[in-house]
């Protein structure tokens, strides 16, 4: 065998032992998108409204001043810790989002929860039974609809505070 053989032999060698397992990664990358796509839009109706209840399934048509990271998967943490964390972050207190919910929707205030929607900061103010969500960044009112009755006799959080 010549010289310039054996080299171009072991070039191509190399290339096809650091490159077939470079372009497999890269193929997974690019066809695990696609899918999660596709997946997205089956779940919502096309050209109407969810129905109520499937509410904390879509994405909010809002978005607030406060965006949080994505939760990363395995890391388990406190509700009391995540809670301190999520207060640490709003820049409004309870009572300001309280007070931005009733200018708003008038009524009576039985509940004021600071939680992560889909990435936004926001909190949850039910006024009889109407949920408002208030900006936890500037108390600016983002949406308001029909509170979810399932939700507000199961899922008492932390932050919530009766008056």
């Amino acid at each position: 065998m010549t010289k310039n053989l054996r080299t171009v032999l072991l070039a191509l060698a190399t290339t096809a032992a650091v490159g077939i397992p470079l372009a497999g990664y890269a193929f997974a990358q690019t066809s695990a998108a696609p899918t999660q796509t596709m997946a997205q839009n089956t779940a919502q109706p096309e050209g109407a409204e969810a129905a109520e209840g499937t509410e904390k399934d879509e994405t909010p048509t809002y978005t607030s001043s406060i965006q949080l990271p994505a939760e990363q998967s395995g890391a388990e943490v406190p509700d009391a810790q995540e809670q301190a964390g999520l207060q640490a972050l709003a820049k409004i207190t309870p009572e300001q989002a309280k007070q931005a919910a009733l200018a708003a929707v008038p009524g009576t205030v039985t509940s004021v929860l600071l939680g992560d929607e889909n990435g936004n900061l926001i909190y949850e103010v039910a006024i009889g039974k109407t949920e408002v969500k208030v900006d936890a960044g500037n108390a600016k009112v983002l949406d308001q609809a029909a509170a979810d009755t399932e939700n507000e006799t199961g899922d008492a959080e932390a932050g919530e505070t009766n008056d």
